[in-house]
């Protein structure tokens, strides 16, 4: 059994077993099962994959990074959400939103760290859209 721990700057997000995590990274998604070998992997906005006894549970997280060591897998991410707790219409919105202030900044040539703190908002938004559709 593995040992799933999410993580991001405001709250331990979920603290679980599972016997298998499939994650988002760059290179694809990634599977774990019980005895992988010691990694760590930057992860992207996207659909984790939590599988345990009692079912799968979907994680919308954003991007960050994930360490396995032992059977204990540690990902830290800016953001994490159970796909159940998602409110469509509110990610609409805020999508919208966020998608405007990164033109505008664009437009005025606001500073490149604002513009990619923009960017990553809009793909987080867009990873937690694509997860809530998928499992309607």
């Amino acid at each position: 059994m593995l040992t799933l721990e999410i993580i991001t700057p405001d709250e331990k997000a979920l603290s679980t077993e599972a016997k298998e995590v499939i994650m988002p990274t760059e290179m694809g998604e990634v599977g774990i099962l019980a005895g992988h070998v010691p990694m760590v992997t930057k992860i992207i906005a996207g659909e984790l994959k939590v599988v345990n006894d009692s079912g799968t549970e979907f994680i919308a997280v954003d991007q960050g990074f994930a360490r396995v060591l032992g059977n204990t897998i540690s990902v830290l991410t800016e953001a994490a959400i159970d796909v159940k707790a998602i409110d469509l219409s509110e990610v609409e919105s805020a999508q919208v939103r966020a998608e405007e202030a990164l033109r505008l900044a664009e437009e005025e040539g606001a500073d490149p760290a604002e513009v990619e703190r923009l960017e990553t908002s809009v793909r987080y938004l867009i990873a937690k859209k694509l997860a809530k559709g998928r499992r309607r």
